[in-house]
């Protein structure tokens, strides 16, 4: 089995680090490729755009990072409260979170964007 190298983009109003029961549900698109370098190189494209839209940031194990703009916030009728939106983006093999901290290939792509 050859390994699919997959970025999520993610929009939630909660924290997409947190990975809670359901997160799946709050990713919005899904970029499939065949090789790790082309998924790298839109990973890290991705970070750079978003970056661009958003003041806050933060990152988990360089395979998440979370984007959000204080006061973008959505309503929500089951709390009855209005929550901040989170925008994520994440770098998965197959089907799992792949960390990069380790990863010298993926460290170098990220530092080079």
């Amino acid at each position: 089995m050859t390994d699919k190298w997959r970025v999520h983009k993610i929009k939630s109003d909660c924290e997409p680090w947190l990975f809670l029961e359901g997160w799946e549900k709050d990713i919005i698109e899904t970029i499939e490729f065949e090789k790790k370098e082309e998924a790298l190189r839109y990973y890290a494209m991705m970070i750079y755009e978003f970056h661009q839209k958003y003041a806050s940031v933060r990152s988990d194990e360089l395979a998440l990072f979370s984007f959000w703009n204080e006061g973008e916030k959505e309503f929500c009728e089951a709390c009855d409260d209005d929550l901040q939106i989170f925008h994520g983006v994440l770098f998965a093999k197959n089907d799992e979170v792949y960390s990069l901290e380790e990863d010298e290939e993926g460290l170098k792509m990220l530092r080079t964007k």
